[in-house]
């Protein structure tokens, strides 16, 4: 091996070594926090681990190729989270928050089957934790999505659910960065013009802690340019 990839690989060992995966993950060090924790036998690792392959797929891929690849390795370190913790409410969400993501990867049966999974991770999660916000949020979505794909008789997802879920979601956490980017998604996708401004202003309002924050803000920048 070369001395100065030899050096690189030593200096990459010594990071992953010394910081744990929800450190690294805070720092935007999103790749070697997946490397990090996503063999490990610690629930908070493994969380981090998806989280980070996560934002790696939704803001870092540079083509559905890599995209699927990290959503691949979000669903691994979730479906390890559930393997040696199953009563936690985590991997359950992580798992379902990939689901969503890869559905458009996958043909129609393909969705049919990804569209139930998503719902029953979401409620094992919501069954172990009724106050985890970012559940919500994702069922507030699931419901949005195959109601207007005209999918919602077959699932019993209905658009009503959409906003009083996301609002129990912004009760819970307030400060969530996430959860406010997405309440403006979901309202536009609703035309709902004003509500959609809104949320999203209190996106960019909101202090960010963390690069993730970051991240969805930057989405959510992006999100209100194109509002009329």
């Amino acid at each position: 091996m070369p001395r100065r990839l030899l050096v690189l690989s030593f200096v990459l060992f010594a990071v992953v070594a010394l910081a744990g995966g929800a450190e690294l993950l805070a720092t935007g060090e999103l790749a070697v926090a997946w490397q990090a924790g996503a063999q490990s036998n610690d629930p908070a690792e493994l969380a981090a681990a998806a989280e980070a392959a996560s934002l790696m797929a939704q803001y870092r891929a540079s083509s559905d190729d890599e995209r699927r690849l990290w959503l691949e390795r979000t669903e691994q370190a979730a479906r390890r989270l559930i393997e040696l913790f199953p009563d936690d409410p985590e991997g359950y969400y992580q798992l379902a928050h990939a689901q969503a993501e890869m559905i458009r990867f996958v043909g129609i049966f393909g969705k049919i089957g990804l569209a139930s999974a998503i719902k029953e991770n979401l409620d094992a999660c919501l069954e172990r934790d009724p106050r985890h916000a970012r559940a919500l949020m994702g069922l507030a979505l699931w419901n949005m999505e195959l109601a207007q794909r005209g999918l919602g008789w077959l699932y019993g997802a209905r658009l009503e659910e959409v906003r009083p879920l996301l609002q129990r979601a912004v009760e819970l956490k307030p400060g969530s960065i996430e959860i406010r980017k997405n309440y403006g998604f979901a309202m536009i996708k609703l035309r709902d013009w004003p509500a959609a401004r809104a949320q999203l202003q209190k996106t960019l309002s909101l202090p960010a802690r963390n690069v993730a924050d970051r991240l969805h803000q930057q989405r959510a920048a992006e999100l209100l340019e194109h509002i009329p």
